[in-house]
């Protein structure tokens, strides 16, 4: 777990020393909900913390250190037992709350249970995902979680959304996060996103014809923010999908959140990309994402789910292999940022960057900068 030392200077521009290892006292999708089964423990990382999650008697999930407060055992390698986590090694339980509710040698004497405690952290299930919030809980009171993660989690009579497995990148969570700007996706996404300026049926969507060499970056301003738009030698814009007017909110949201507003193919249905990019450790991140869809009838559900495995997700599984080589061809992230030249283009990264820096040190001040309402952007 990082230290934070706010009076120290930065590594580098925007990197206050410990924000490497991550932003704490958010809502984080740590698991999804079937990586979690009823009756065994799960251990993983998260936020260069050792963390095991379980599901209790009721099913409900939990989320503490993994480490045994008696003799530092993981409790990962330990049992669920009557809804609670017992040690392996000599037998200890803890509840979710990780307060002790065992020690096989003491039942004699409960009150020395209360000596004992595990660190434990609010966990929800929702949308699919097991979220953890991971963070000083008694100074920053966990918000609703609904009121921070996108809509359509909790409103599945409005939407219809398709989880993608779960990656790990070789990469700072924070080089994984200025991959996500508005106009890298012509170039680094050429063959994987850009399909014929032709009204799509069924299928996957054809390929634009024009040659790379024969592409140009057009750099317009939307109302969420710069975006890249592809254009050939004569101008002409070459489809891409990405929407530059229509949208409401904002691309880039507390505490990793990445949204993409897109039309995979000219007549597809619009859906929004969700992408959270958040620390393993200081040298790998967790890649989540999730696309979703406005669908309140049968029709529109049954359209969306054409959508997602015809064009969506095959272009989704390219598109990131490509992100994580970007990403993990950068190297160090205090090495990466401190050898950059940046453009104007490159305006959005740097207001990402200063948002995430303030979030830190206001967090290390006493302060959570909260996830604003509204701000998750999707097409209108």
């Amino acid at each position: 777990m990082s230290i934070m030392n706010t009076q120290a200077p930065p590594l580098a521009p925007h990197i206050p020393q410990g924000l490497p290892g991550g932003l704490r006292s958010y809502w984080y999708p740590v698991l999804q909900s079937e990586e979690l089964p009823a009756d065994r423990p799960v251990g993983f990382m998260a936020l260069s913390e050792p963390l095991v999650a379980w599901r209790d008697a009721a099913g409900r999930p939990h989320v503490v250190r993994d480490r045994c407060p008696h003799r530092s055992v993981k409790l990962s390698i330990g049992r669920v037992l009557d809804g609670d986590l017992q040690c392996a090694l000599h037998g200890l339980r803890f509840d979710g709350t990780g307060r002790c509710t065992l020690i096989p040698w003491q039942i004699e004497n409960p009150k020395v249970q209360d000596m004992v405690r595990v660190q434990a952290y609010p966990a929800e299930e929702l949308g699919g995902y097991v979220w953890a919030y991971i963070g000083d809980a008694a100074a920053f009171p966990p918000p609703p979680l609904a009121g921070e993660v996108p809509e359509e989690l909790s409103k599945p009579d409005e939407f219809i959304w398709f989880r993608l497995p779960t990656q790990v990148w070789n990469t700072n969570w924070l080089l994984a996060i200025d991959g996500s700007d508005g106009f890298h996706a012509v170039t680094l996404h050429a063959g994987s996103q850009a399909v014929k300026d032709q009204k799509w049926t069924g299928g996957r969507a054809a390929e634009s014809a024009v040659p790379l060499e024969d592409r140009r970056v057009k750099i317009v301003k939307t109302s969420h923010g710069l975006r890249g738009i592809s254009v050939d030698l004569a101008g002409k814009q070459i489809a891409h999908g990405h929407f530059t007017v229509d949208v409401k909110g904002d691309r880039f949201t507390l505490p990793c959140i990445h949204t993409n507003p897109i039309v995979p193919a000219p007549g597809a249905a619009p859906y929004a990309a969700r992408l959270w990019q958040f620390p393993i450790d200081e040298t790998r991140c967790q890649i989540v994402r999730f696309v979703s869809w406005r669908a309140r009838t049968a029709e529109e559900r049954a359209r969306a789910e054409k959508v997602f495995r015809d064009v969506a997700l095959p272009r989704l599984e390219k598109v990131a292999a490509e992100d994580q080589v970007a990403a993990e061809a950068q190297g160090d992230v205090v090495a990466a940022r401190s050898q950059e030249f940046l453009f104007a283009a490159d305006e959005d990264v740097v207001g990402v960057r200063r948002l995430i820096a303030k979030a830190f040190l206001s967090g290390a001040n006493g302060e959570r900068i909260a996830i604003g309402a509204g701000a998750l952007v999707y097409p209108l």
